[in-house]
């Protein structure tokens, strides 16, 4: 039969991969196969919707706004905090050949300040705004402009603040704690030194303070063997330095507890030769220094005098003025006893009010405080006349100056103006006779002021000639006011 068009197309398969016919006694006439293509499309659709899956739940569901800046904010939370510069460097006067600062502002001291990684420390301040906020932070160089925060602590009503920090495991060698109040121009800095700790021999008691004397039985080194001591720490020069019998051991030795961190520590014995080691556990006490100052007022250009005790015996004890870092102002060292004598110093002109006086020892950093009060100068000046006409020469006495500075004599009329006329020199006690002469003109008649300032000192001496014209002078005006 002729083939018909119609039934022609019908019978002509899609494609001969796409379609096939079912086998017989199977329903559905024809069966779709997938294709390498087909697959390889459904697996690239199932990888964009895992994908978008993943961004949708880490946005916080479809509710929450997609973060496509790559910020996250618990990094952010745990990231180091800037800490402020001080916007002005504070001024300073000249202390012999040091400078310190002029007025006290804020200042922590942290005690100890030789401390086990892992170990607490106390943080005293003051100098802050009362009732304040400050943020403490640690930073392990003094060019880092961000730090740790390790706490946070109120000032009292008089601006200081008394906290403890625990210092981190990862200080082994040192860092700077950075006192920063909040929403204010306020920072201060304080060194904090980290010593790491060793192992575990005999010894007679397990507990002392760097001085105190502990006894030892030592065996096992070399016949005759020198002994190396440390404490807290091997290497460096010893504390002290033992020599064994011909045994190898010491059936006792008295040594001193040298200086390390407070807190456990450890005794530790080297041999020379044959470095043989020994260690034994002991707990080192902290030390709490004294400081005294006499007389506690005083003015500019006097001498005071500083004492203090409760040091490491013969440890260089540090001296700082109205600071607790950097160039100390002088330096003094302790005794066998770890007291260090009376030190005397001119408190130099600049400074006035309240003083921090802050001693701290260069090896246990042991730190204590004290201050003292600088007094103004308020001279006094008597003229030689209360009273005189014109071509009357006026002198002065003069007393309560700084010894031996310069004194400026100023004139000035009823209108205040006030003119430079001369200058003298007062004697080691501040004072001067007849001094500063000046004659007195026809306008003076009616009335003159007088003052005279000293160079260093600061102070201020007035008078006056004439003052009762000037006031009868002043009395008519106003009678006349009145009518």
């Amino acid at each position: 039969m002729p083939e018909n068009p119609e039934n022609r197309d019908k019978d002509i398969p899609e494609s001969p991969e796409e379609n096939e016919q079912a086998p017989p006694g199977e329903t559905g006439g024809m069966k779709r196969r997938f294709t390498w293509k087909k697959l390889l499309m459904i697996a690239i659709a199932l990888v964009v919707v895992g994908s978008l899956v993943q961004v949708i739940a880490r946005s916080g569901g479809f509710g929450g706004a997609l973060n496509t800046t790559g910020d996250n904010s618990e990094n952010k939370k745990s990231a180091p905090k800037e800490i402020e510069t001080p916007a002005q460097k504070p001024k300073t006067v000249e202390l012999g050949d040091q400078k310190i600062p002029q007025a006290s502002g804020p200042i922590i001291v942290v005690n100890p300040g030789l401390v086990t990684p892992g170990g607490k420390a106390t943080v005293e301040g003051a100098g802050f705004d009362a009732k304040s906020t400050v943020d403490l932070f640690l930073k392990t160089s003094a060019k880092q402009n961000e730090g740790k925060g390790i706490a946070t602590a109120k000032t009292d009503r008089t601006g200081s603040i008394n906290t403890q920090i625990t210092v981190p495991e990862n200080v082994s060698k040192g860092a700077i704690v950075v006192a920063q109040q909040r929403d204010a121009d306020n920072v201060a800095e304080a060194q904090l030194v980290a010593g790491g700790v060793v192992g575990a021999v005999k010894i007679n008691k397990m507990v002392g303070k760097p001085g105190d004397s502990v006894s030892l039985n030592i065996r096992g080194f070399g016949a005759g063997e020198k002994i190396d001591v440390f404490w807290g720490r091997v290497g460096g020069k010893p504390d002290a330095t033992l020599t064994a019998d011909g045994s190898g051991g010491i059936g006792r030795a008295d040594v001193k507890v040298g200086v390390a961190p407070t807190g456990v520590s450890t005794l530790i014995l080297v041999g020379e030769k044959s470095q043989t080691t020994a260690t034994a556990p002991f707990q080192i006490l902290g030390l709490y220094p004294t400081l005294k100052s006499s007389p506690y007022a005083l003015k500019a250009g006097h001498q005071i005098t500083v004492s203090a005790g409760g040091f490491a015996p013969a440890e260089r004890v540090l001296y700082y003025i109205n600071s607790a870092s950097g160039v100390p102002a002088f330096t003094a060292t302790a005794d066998a006893n770890g007291n260090v004598g009376s030190v005397s110093f001119d408190v130099p002109f600049g400074l006035e009010g309240e003083q921090n006086l802050t001693a701290i020892g260069d090896r246990t950093r042991a730190v204590v405080r004290a201050g003292f009060q600088v007094m103004p100068y308020t001279p006094t000046a008597e003229p030689s006349t209360y009273s005189g006409k014109a071509g009357t020469a006026v002198s002065f006495y003069v007393t309560g100056f700084a010894a031996n500075e310069t004194v400026t004599l100023y004139a000035g009329g009823p209108n205040g103006d006030a003119k430079k006329i001369t200058t003298f020199q007062v004697d080691a006690k501040g004072e001067a006779e007849a001094a500063g002469s000046y004659p007195i003109t026809k306008a003076d008649e009616g009335g003159v002021a007088f003052k005279l300032v000293g160079s260093k000192s600061g102070g201020e001496a007035k008078a006056s000639v004439n003052a009762a014209e000037e006031e009868g002078q002043q009395d008519q005006g106003q009678q006349g006011q009145g009518q």
